[in-house]
């Protein structure tokens, strides 16, 4: 994803919550300088930060990539993170909370 992309959801969501670039710098432990060159897309966001700067701005992660994914991008995405993980314990772990997730999802929207 484009910097100036990421940068503009960044401020959006950020201005949609009413916080200064300072109040946002210190929901995510970073300084006033850092937030305002995300958002101009002079400097690249980390990928481990997107998930703190979700919380921070009450977005999902994906609002991050909103138009830039393919379906087929989603499903590698979640490889992706599967493959981080070293044992088969653990990737079996993961498979059984997604499905418990996706089970929830499920029921949810078909209340």
């Amino acid at each position: 994803m484009e910097p100036q992309v990421l940068g503009e959801r960044i401020r959006r969501a950020r201005e949609g919550l009413g916080l200064s670039q300072e109040d946002l710098a210190e929901r995510v432990d970073k300084d006033q300088r850092a937030i305002s060159d995300y958002e101009r897309g002079e400097r690249r966001v980390p990928a481990i930060d997107l998930p703190v700067l979700a919380i921070a701005l009450d977005v999902p992660i994906m609002y991050f990539y909103q138009g830039e994914l393919k379906a087929n991008d989603l499903g590698r995405a979640v490889l992706e993170q599967m493959n981080r993980l070293e044992s088969e314990a653990a990737k079996q772990a993961l498979v059984e909370v997604v499905r418990i997730v996706v089970d929830a999802l499920l029921i949810k929207t078909n209340d």
